[in-house]
């Protein structure tokens, strides 16, 4: 079936059925949310590609730190009569229309005065009436149309919005530069009498561009040459001061032939303009994320060496995880990761383990089992845990590390700057030496020097080679597919092998619904219970039921089934779960379990525990069968295809794995793999362990989960499907979303095409820099010369990688 585009995110996806017209069940939701509450307008504003929704709108997430928050915003304000103001972190936002609908839903909210929202950033400023706004209340709304709110990340800054305040006045500069110098180019005398006002207003805006804009460029470059390594920086730094000295020196000894001040402002606001346009390419995509820190938060925790059984409902106190000790007891609250080690004081609960070692399947654990350090909680109460290890020696602690930047220049670039650099450097100073000593002439010795450096500088790749990286990023956004940092394209042409995690990577986020069909038989009471019983769920099958219900339904009929007091839930562990309301009994659970036949239940908060990803559910009313629900672990749907085209370009292709060497080896029969390409069973350690001894350097793994963390860090470039845990996101070189692998070849297809891009620029800057170096050994080069072929090279490599990629 070919592909087609997402009618809610525009995303390019494979459909399963004729019939599906979004790319995930999130799209679908968000979709008819938008048409049910009259927002269509949303769709005239939007870009034409969004990020696609996927799961965020289905999982449950708690907002009580924002409530704090506007508590404390409230008691800040500069006097009573003053509106209360917040910050917060939005995840999401991408365009205009993602702007006028986080706007407009704020202000229906009673007490909202407005928000400023800055999709650049990805941040909004909220402002509302004191007592009279729920801001909880709007960040639940909000998320069912796919954002999500968070606090303001800790040193989320933008590198491009400094630079953007420096090019603005650099422009300034420029243009009152050429403004001045014109007159120069058209015949004006030195005995005009305002020709001495004109050359100092010059002077003072190539010297402004210097401070403000070459500094720029400077600091970097210094920056660089104190760590040992060459920076692209360098050479720019060195024509912005071969060009300004030297211009200062022809001023004050009346030599126009070495006034370059023109120069100085255009040159330096090209290099500007160039910067921020790859800087912002990438800045734009990690903001579409929350800042989310890894790490799990407090605990409330008993004091060290104080028994469980002697504990009273005021002995445990909030505890940071980096401050539990062994032997102390904790109360892990549900649907959080277990920080450390740790023995279960429960009668027993249910854990999932695919964040930690990719296990499909979850776990029942009796008392005094050893739970490992990451497992998540599946339920909706606090479970009492002995430390068995500090937080320093936990496993958890060294996945959620944060790996070492990289910072360094690509090993090609630093190769061609090191010969680059000296040959110019060498070529300027001999030609100067030579007009010196042949023709006698130190002033035409001068210009020559000076105008090999100044021309031989990367003006056309400083403007062009961003333009090209500006312009790759843009077309993987339109696959879905968002660069996080700028240094990633040297790295990935050493790939020769792709890695793939299992278990919500190479599979769905959660089990598939096999007969969604099912759905559409329920009566409207049958399916606002299902709603119900599938509100909260941290089950893997409840939220596979829950993203498959909410999408399905009708806006109306979730939206009323949503509303109103929760029913109190009764669960049985590994069971099933039930309510009770005045007219039926509706239980959720295992094939032919219902609560009518067993009384052993607990009462509990909406959690449905279920015996496995693969196994069949019923849904029943007081005892008797309403539905039946089959879900089974999903490959994602262009799996065999993309993986077959990764092998057929030449790449190698691997799976490792956490979950059972069995589930792997069949996995790997139906992606056409062979079964010595696909591991299972392995720690995060073993992950990284295999991907050094296979060559780490020449491999890109994709993976999900924390059990991949250590791998990433051993791999040469790395990605991940995921967008939404505050993890890998923040390790990736580049996260792609949709229900398909698509977004890994689209990485390689578009390396290709940009490195055929560069090339052609770097043939164009290469023909223009013999030329113009020709020119200036041979004396002809001057100021004007160099205004006019310095700007037009830089037009013409910009053409030519615009129209570049234009033919994709």
């Amino acid at each position: 079936m070919s592909s087609l585009a997402c009618d809610h995110c525009g995303t390019t996806f494979t459909p399963l059925r004729p019939s599906d017209r979004f790319c995930c069940a999130g799209c679908e939701f968000v979709a008819k949310l938008i048409k049910s509450e009259n927002l269509d307008r949303f769709y005239d504003l939007r870009d034409t590609n969004l990020a696609p929704v996927k799961t965020l709108v289905f999982e449950p997430r708690d907002f009580t730190w924002l409530a704090r928050s506007a508590e404390a915003a409230e008691s800040r304000r500069a006097s009573p009569a003053a509106p209360a103001e917040l910050t917060l972190d939005v995840q999401g936002l991408s365009c205009v229309g993602c702007v006028w609908l986080v706007e407009k839903l704020f202000a229906r909210h009673p007490g909202a005065l407005g928000a400023g929202v800055d999709p650049t950033l990805g941040r909004a400023v909220l402002r509302w009436t004191p007592g009279a706004c729920d801001l909880p209340g709007f960040a639940r709304e909000l998320q069912r149309f796919g954002y999500v709110l968070g606090p303001v990340g800790v040193g989320k800054t933008s590198e491009a919005s400094g630079l953007t305040v420096r090019l603005g006045l650099c422009a300034a500069f420029a243009m009152n530069n050429m403004l001045f110098t014109l007159p120069v180019y058209l015949g004006m005398g030195d005995d005009f009498a305002l020709a001495n006002l004109f050359q100092l207003i010059v002077i003072g805006c190539a010297t402004l561009s210097l401070a403000v804009g070459g500094g720029y460029f400077m600091a970097r470059a210094w920056q660089g040459l104190a760590a040992r390594s060459l920076h692209l920086d360098l050479p720019i730094a060195i024509g912005l001061l071969a060009a300004y000295l030297g211009s200062l020196a022809g001023w004050l000894f009346g030599q126009k032939s070495l006034l370059y001040f023109d120069f100085v402002s255009v040159f330096t606001f090209l290099m500007l303009l160039g910067r921020w346009t790859q800087i912002k390419a990438v800045e734009r995509n990690r903001h579409r994320l929350l800042d989310l820190n890894p790490r799990p938060e407090a605990v409330r925790a008993l004091p060290a060496g104080m028994p469980l059984d002697e504990a009273d409902a005021s002995s445990a106190v909030e505890t940071p995880v980096a401050e539990i000790v062994a032997g102390q007891f904790f109360w892990l609250p549900p649907g959080r990761v277990l920080p450390v080690l740790g023995e279960l004081a429960a009668p027993a609960a249910s854990f999932s383990l695919a964040w930690i070692n990719g296990e499909s399947d979850t776990r029942r654990f009796e008392r005094r089992g050893r739970v490992p350090a990451g497992a998540q909680l599946i339920g909706n109460e606090p479970v009492p845990f002995r430390a068995l290890e500090t937080w320093q020696n936990s496993l958890l602690a060294r996945l959620t590390a944060d790996s070492a930047p990289r910072t360094r220049l690509p090993v090609l670039v630093e190769q061609v700057l090191r010969v680059y650099l000296p040959a110019v450097l060498v070529v300027a100073f001999l030609g100067g030496l030579s007009w010196w000593i042949i023709g006698g002439d130190p002033v035409k010795a001068a210009q020559v020097f000076i105008s090999v450096l100044v021309v031989s500088c990367p003006c056309a790749t400083g403007v062009a080679l961003p333009l090209c990286d500006e312009l790759a990023v843009a077309r993987l956004r339109r696959l879905g597919v968002f660069l996080r940092v700028p240094d990633f394209w040297g790295r990935l042409r050493r790939v020769r092998s792709v890695v793939f995690d299992k278990t919500g990577t190479l599979t769905l986020e959660a089990p598939a619904l096999l007969n969604p069909e099912s759905l559409d038989g329920l009566s409207p009471e049958a399916s606002k219970a299902l709603v119900r019983l599938v509100e909260t769920n941290l089950h893997p099958v409840g939220r596979a039921l829950r993203a498959a219900a909410l999408s399905r339904f009708s806006a109306e009929v979730v939206k009323e089934s949503l509303s109103g007091h929760a029913p109190v839930l009764r669960e049985t562990i590994a069971r099933g779960v039930c309510f009770e309301n005045e007219v039926a009994v509706w239980s959720l659970g295992r094939v032919g379990w219902s609560p009518l036949e067993n009384q052993a239940v607990v009462s509990a908060p909406s959690v449905v525990v279920l015996a496995s990803p693969s196994a069949d559910c019923e849904l029943r009313r007081n005892g008797e069968l309403v539905a039946s629900f089959r879900l089974a672990e999903a490959i994602r749907a262009d799996a065999p295809a993309e993986i077959a085209a990764l092998r057929a370009s030449g790449l190698e292709v691997a799976i490792l794995s956490g979950d059972q060497p069995a589930k792997v080896a069949r996995m790997a029969d139906q992606l056409g793999l062979p079964r010595d390409r696909a591991i299972g069973g392995l720690s995060p350690d073993g992950k990284a362990d295999w991907l050094r001894e296979a060559g780490a350097s020449r491999i890109l793994f994709v993976g999900d989960g924390a059990n991949d963390s250590l791998a990433f860090d051993a791999a040469c470039c790395r990605g991940t499907p995921v967008a939404d845990q505050g993890l890998l996101e923040g390790k990736s070189d580049f996260y792609f979303l949709g229900r398909g692998l698509r977004g890994v070849r689209a990485v390689f297809e578009t390396a290709a095409l940009r490195q055929r891009a560069v090339g052609v620029v770097f043939g164009t800057a290469l023909a223009y820099n013999l030329t113009v170096v020709s020119l200036s050994l041979a004396g002809h080069m001057s100021p004007l010369i160099a205004a006019i072929v310095m700007p037009l090279s830089s037009l013409v490599t910009v053409g030519l990688a615009g129209w570049f990629f234009r033919k994709d």
